[in-house]
Order: structure tokens, then sequence, then C-alpha cells
């Protein structure tokens, strides 16, 4: 079996939704497949409480692609999410099944898509003041 993740979380990653609108959402990751070709793993998450319960959304974690920044980029995402939700990310330990909290915002390169800017702990609250 490949290893879709392409590395383990606990290995050394520099840090650096499609689906869902722009918002702060407590989500779930229902489901993980491989992507296509082979190049990462996609993510398929739902949104579990407030105004967008219900609502999904995937997201490409393209590890295994051939540029080494779209790679690194994907690597430092799931690290994200293995420090969000506590838990390492391995075939032994997948994606699906983890609660935490998404940040989405908009894409700078395309307006016209969203994408998750940060993944929080599943007890995270927002505690801006808006202005």
């Amino acid at each position: 079996m490949t290893n879709l993740y392409g590395f383990e979380t606990t290995e050394d990653v520099k840090y650096d939704a499609q689906g869902l609108p722009v918002g702060i959402y407590k989500a779930m990751i229902i489901g993980e497949e491989a992507a296509k070709e082979d190049k990462g793993v996609v993510a398929e998450y739902e949104v579990v409480s407030g105004e967008h319960k219900g609502q999904r959304g995937k997201v490409w974690y393209l590890t295994l692609h051939d540029n080494p920044q779209t790679a690194n980029i994907a690597k430092q995402a799931i690290k994200r999410i293995a420090d969000a939700t506590g838990k390492a990310v391995s075939e032994a330990s997948p994606l699906k099944g983890r609660a935490l909290t998404l940040d989405v915002k908009v894409q700078k390169k395309d307006e016209r898509y969203t994408e998750v800017k940060r993944y929080l702990p599943e007890n995270y609250e927002d505690t801006s003041v808006p202005f």
C-alpha cells in the first residue's frame, strides 16, 4: 500500500476548503481518499455546528506532488492538523474521524474560492472583538 501522506508527522516539517464559506467552523473529517494519480490525499470535512451545520467541503493535500514546494505546503497543512488534534498522522492514524476547528478565508490567487488558512483545536473559541 502506498503511503498517501508521503511522510509521518513526527518528521521535521517546516511550516509555511474548498466548498466552505468564509468563517470559523467546528468540523469533522468524515472521509479521505487517494488524490488523483496518487499525488496525496483528499480529505472531506463536515461542519458540525452553527449556521452551516452539515455543509461539506474537500481539501486536497498533494503531499506526493512532483513539485517540491506544492508537496511541502501540503505536508505543512497535515502537520498543522496533527498539531490541532494532538495526534500524529500516519497510515495507522489517518485523518478521518478527527474533530477540529477550521478558519476558512478567501484564496489570494482567486477570490472565487476559499481555503483553510488555520487548523485549530476542536475546543478553540474565537475571542476576537470586531471593530
